[in-house]
């Protein structure tokens, strides 16, 4: 796991792809080879099966042809009326030319017949071929007997020596006999067709045989093989007899280290029972060819999943390696980097998130470095032209107390007022207030201009007290207040009047500065409402613009500013400010009033 943590994303999607679907592709190929493998498989156990059926039909049709024709010659007249005589062992006996007649146009056609015999007790009445040696005595004997317990039909004898005794005991041949009757139901005499086992099985084997490397072979009731396409050994002849013999018509047996699948079908006319056997790995002799196929169609599909899976990889990787790179050149300080992005996915989404990040970082770094130097050079104007300003509120001190000590108590309080808004001014180490101190601040200053104009000016200031902890920044109201005495009472030619008013509304505060000074005419009024916005050029009134910049910078443009002439002919100047963040209105900052 902790290998995997290290490892860069993109290998880690390959290896979280790959290997599913190598395991997939696995399980797939081995699942299809064996299913593959054990249709086929079935499918040739079918064939053999469908072989030994058609081979035991081929058995039947030939047996009841054979059957046909011994029962047609023993129930001939000829037969018959021999088998009524008396006296066997007398010379030209008749009816022997018209059954030899018969037996050669019967069995003259049939290739697996080698000789007819036909036989009254030990006498060989009629035989196809020249007479050899001695009759074998116990075969005949054997025919005899088991001719009388099936009277009237038809019986197929194991392998067994043939009916001339030649002195071997060689068992190679097939006897097919029928017995002869007298009018007592005796077995007075035989039909014997001697059938070679080799041309008799061979030509039904041989036409029957479909699979290479089959071997189908025919056992008669003892066991022994009558005839096969291929040698068999002895001892897995009887491995095979002993499995058929306990019930098992279909079964695979290990023969020689070899596995062999074998079905069986065993033959009512008869008794005997067909074998076909064939080794089990040519059931699907293609299995190998299947198996490597299989293997390579495998690798391939693995291979090409795995070339999409990378492709796939870097195709989402790359943009996060580029995003990448951008937090760090950001983390560099380049705010002003922004990605290029022509994706529309989700990736293009959190790259376009990405520059209005940074675009926005930009924004705020430069209001807060613009609000400090506003803040700094109200500051500067405030304290410009103080060569020593704590040296001048110290002599500012001694002149109080020297005119306390000549009751000049007037002039001792803008005095002390002086000092004060010296000292509010000095104070650089706040640049928010609340707004009750800088109502104190403009007082001070007011008492010192109504010193100065004496009955020229007259002031009101009114504080809302659920606003006096409300923090602004320091120095918003003296400019707005100077500005209405330079520019509005001094050239109004009468008394004025200045009225500050801070009241609230809802979850915003409402500060207003107002006087009854001569008012703006409508250019100067545009101007200055340019002025407010920072797209004025050239307009000398620096700290009313130093005024509304700080404010916007401070309360991030949700501030609003409401400048109009009053109704007495002088000038309002209206501050709204929000309360909380929760309050703030969406939007940037509008001047309520309306161009002019």
């Amino acid at each position: 796991m902790h290998f995997f943590r290290n490892i860069s994303f993109w290998k880690k999607m390959l290896i979280m792809g790959a290997i599913p679907l190598a395991l997939l592709g696995l399980v797939i190929g081995v699942l299809s080879y064996q299913k593959a493998d054990k249709v086929v498989r079935q499918s040739e156990k079918r064939v053999l099966s469908d072989t030994i059926n058609r081979i035991d039909v081929s058995l039947n049709v030939k047996v009841r042809q054979i059957d046909s024709l011994m029962q047609t010659v023993a129930g001939s007249d000829e037969a018959q009326a021999l088998a009524q005589l008396s006296d066997f062992s007398g010379p030209g006996i008749v009816g022997t030319v018209q059954l030899s007649r018969l037996c050669k146009n019967l069995f003259g056609s049939f290739s697996e017949i080698n000789e007819v015999y036909i036989l009254l007790g030990k006498h060989i009445v009629y035989t196809s071929q020249a007479e050899g040696a001695a009759l074998n005595t116990t075969t005949l004997e054997t025919l005899y007997e088991r001719a009388g317990q099936y009277a009237s039909k038809t019986i197929w004898s194991n392998l067994t020596s043939g009916l001339y005794d030649t002195g071997t005991q060689n068992a190679d041949r097939l006897l097919v006999y029928a017995g002869l009757q007298n009018s007592r139901a005796e077995t007075v005499g035989l039909v014997v067709a001697e059938i070679n086992p080799r041309t008799f099985g061979g030509n039904i084997l041989t036409k029957q045989k479909i699979l290479g490397y089959q071997t189908t072979f025919l056992t008669d009731r003892d066991g022994a093989i009558i005839c096969g396409d291929n040698a068999v050994r002895d001892d897995w002849r009887e491995t095979i007899l002993q499995r058929y013999k306990a019930g098992e018509r279909k079964s695979n047996i290990e023969l020689g280290g070899t596995m062999y699948y074998v079905c069986s079908q065993y033959n009512g006319l008869t008794g005997w029972v067909t074998f076909t056997m064939i080794p089990d790995n040519k059931l699907f002799p293609e299995a190998n060819s299947l198996k490597q196929y299989t293997v390579v169609l495998v690798f391939v599909s693995i291979l090409l999943a795995s070339m999409f899976l990378l492709i796939l990889a870097l195709a989402i990787t790359k943009p996060l390696a580029r995003l990448k790179t951008g937090m760090k050149q950001v983390q560099d300080k380049n705010f002003e980097l922004q990605l290029e992005n022509d994706r529309h996915d989700e990736i293009g989404e959190l790259t376009e998130t990405f520059n209005y990040m940074v675009n926005r970082i930009h924004i705020l770094v430069n209001q807060v470095y613009q609000e400090k130097i506003a803040q700094k050079t109200a500051e500067i104007e405030a304290l410009q032209a103080q060569i020593n300003p704590h040296f001048l509120y110290n002599t500012l001190d001694t002149i109080n107390w020297m005119l306390i000590d000549r009751d000049e108590m007037e002039v001792s309080a803008i005095v002390v007022a002086l000092g004060k808004l010296m000292q509010y001014t000095m104070d650089t180490a706040a640049s928010m207030v609340s707004l009750l101190e800088e109502c104190r601040h403009v007082k001070d200053y007011l008492l010192i201009q109504k010193f100065r104009l004496e009955d020229r000016l007259e002031f009101t200031l009114n504080l809302d007290p659920s606003l006096e902890t409300f923090k602004v920044p320091k120095l918003i109201l003296q400019p707005l207040i100077e500005n209405a005495i330079e520019h509005g009472i001094h050239h109004s030619g009468r008394a004025g009047i200045i009225r500050v008013n801070a009241i609230r509304a809802g979850n915003r505060a409402y500060i207003t500065v107002s006087d009854n000074g001569r008012g703006m005419t409508p250019e100067e009024l545009y101007h200055f409402k340019q002025l407010l916005r920072n797209d004025s050029i050239g307009y000398k009134n620096i700290g009313v613009r130093n005024v509304a910049r700080r404010l916007q910078l401070h309360f991030n443009d949700h501030c609003e500013f409401v400048v109009d002439n009053t109704l007495d002919g002088g000038f309002s100047f209206t501050i709204v400010l929000p309360l909380d963040e929760a309050s703030l209105p969406e939007g940037i900052v509008t001047l309520s009033d309306e161009e002019g």
